[in-house]
């Protein structure tokens, strides 16, 4: 391992830039509604309730708001080290909530460098050809109708046409791992389509940090993992390690792989359709290492994509001079991950990979300064949840509440918007409204109003 490492950072116990004061409550109490997870889900439906006059708290495992959404100090910068695109950005209520608080919001490039195998950047004939390629499969992806038999979305590839291009492996790798967090032979083509796809945009001061504010004022326990939730009888009852809650609904927004591995149980068991959709979901790897680099190739390029011909797996993504400053994200997915399970390794991969293809000297002031673990972290296990072939309806499954009283609301539950924050939190609005409806339901001839 190159001693280089040794200023590597784990990002999960790195301190959050620009901490928030966020009202804290020494003991949890019952509440019309108990919210699961202070994540960007958790967070909108707190708040809609707020606005609202519902009686809510958060219950949230982490001693931090904000979830996989998480910005942190590094060499003088604000560095998301989870979520940092806006993306969606036409549909995206967290774009509207950032101009609210006056931030600035910069637009994100939407062509790609790309960098040849030989190190240099593609020449214009080959840089046209690739860019052509990518948007015919690109708008062949997205034009799948949703209906007939379930398929992979790498079948687009043989439906263009019958001339494979040297760049397929590459548009594979950015289309798949790199965009969705997994193979195109894997992902759901209902899946893929359905993602709502317009302007990216990069917020000032960091994406976890606008989360972070919006944090702020709301009922939030913290190191109050849930380990429980007894729906046995007219309400809810949530166990936690410091005490039993009671409240007339609850909203799970927990990542899926704590529900898949029950770290979070249910008495009696949810119904088999709810288990059926929680397990049909499958945890998408992605993962930054932060670098900073001063003999980096791309300084005429802020915030810009960087693309590297090569194979469908074994390739990683850079986003160059994050915010216009001095550090860059190489981004790894799927198998890469996975074969790497210590963000060391990945910071390994990482520079052998570079070294690979710019040469080791160029490498000779390269620092990897964090690499980030959300495969590892035992709050999430995963970037985001993705749908293989033929579960694309789990999401919409996922969104039905189950005995009127519980509720579940995530990335993983938004049809358009799956795999980012902007989907959560309009997924916690949802869910919101739904239990706020559920609360003023008329019960035996009486209207059950909120406290």
């Amino acid at each position: 391992m190159s001693p280089r490492h040794e200023t590597l950072h784990d990002a999960r116990s790195t301190r959050s830039a620009a901490p928030a004061q966020i009202r804290r409550k020494p003991q949890p109490r019952d509440a019309d509604v108990i919210i699961i997870g202070a994540g960007a889900a958790g967070i909108a439906a707190a708040r809609n309730l707020r606005r609202h006059g519902v009686d809510s708290l958060i219950l949230e495992a982490r001693d931090r708001p904000g979830g996989r959404a998480q910005t942190i100090a590094l060499a003088g910068q604000a560095v998301d080290i989870g979520a940092h695109w806006l993306h969606a950005a036409d549909a995206n209520a967290l774009v509207r909530q950032a101009k609210r608080l006056g931030l600035r919001l910069s637009e994100a490039a939407q062509e790609p460098l790309l960098i040849a195998r030989t190190g240099e950047r593609a020449d214009p004939q080959s840089y046209v050809a690739f860019m052509r390629r990518w948007e015919s499969v690109y708008d062949a992806m997205i034009a799948h109708p949703g209906s007939g038999p379930a398929r992979a979305a790498d079948t687009v590839f043989s439906q263009i046409d019958d001339t494979p291009s040297r760049f397929d492996d590459t548009i594979r790798f950015l289309h798949g791992p790199f965009d969705s967090g997994v193979g195109l032979d894997t992902i759901d083509a209902s899946d893929f389509a359905a993602a709502v796809d317009d302007a990216d945009l990069f917020v000032e001061g960091g994406y976890g940090a606008l989360i972070l504010r919006l944090a702020r004022g709301l009922a939030i326990h913290y190191e109050t993992p849930v380990t429980s939730i007894d729906w046995s009888g007219a309400g809810v009852r949530v166990e936690t390690p410091r005490g039993t809650l009671s409240a007339r609904a609850v909203l799970v927004t927990a990542p899926l792989p704590l529900l898949q591995s029950e770290a979070i149980r249910f008495a009696p068991h949810l119904p088999l359709e709810t288990l059926q959709a929680i397990h049909a979901l499958r945890p998408a790897l992605y993962e930054h290492v932060v670098l900073s680099w001063a003999d980096h190739p791309f300084t005429d390029a802020v915030n810009r994509l960087v693309a590297f011909e090569g194979d469908a797996r074994d390739n990683l993504g850079m986003l160059a001079n994050i915010d216009g400053a001095h550090l860059h994200y190489a981004d790894i997915a799927a198998q890469i991950v996975a074969a790497c399970p210590d963000p060391r390794d990945r910071a390994g991969y990482v520079r052998e990979f570079l070294g690979a293809r710019f040469g080791s000297r160029a490498l000779a002031r390269c620092d990897v300064l964090a690499a980030s673990d959300w495969a590892g972290d035992p709050w999430t296990g995963c970037a985001w949840m993705y749908a293989p072939v033929g579960a694309h309806g789990a999401r919409a499954a996922l969104r039905e509440p189950v005995g009127e009283r519980i509720h579940f609301a995530g990335e993983a539950s938004s049809a358009t918007q799956w795999g980012t924050i902007g989907g959560a939190w309009d997924e916690g609005e949802r869910a919101a409204d739904l239990i706020r409806a559920g609360l003023t339901a008329p019960v035996g001839g009486a209207v059950i109003q909120a406290a």
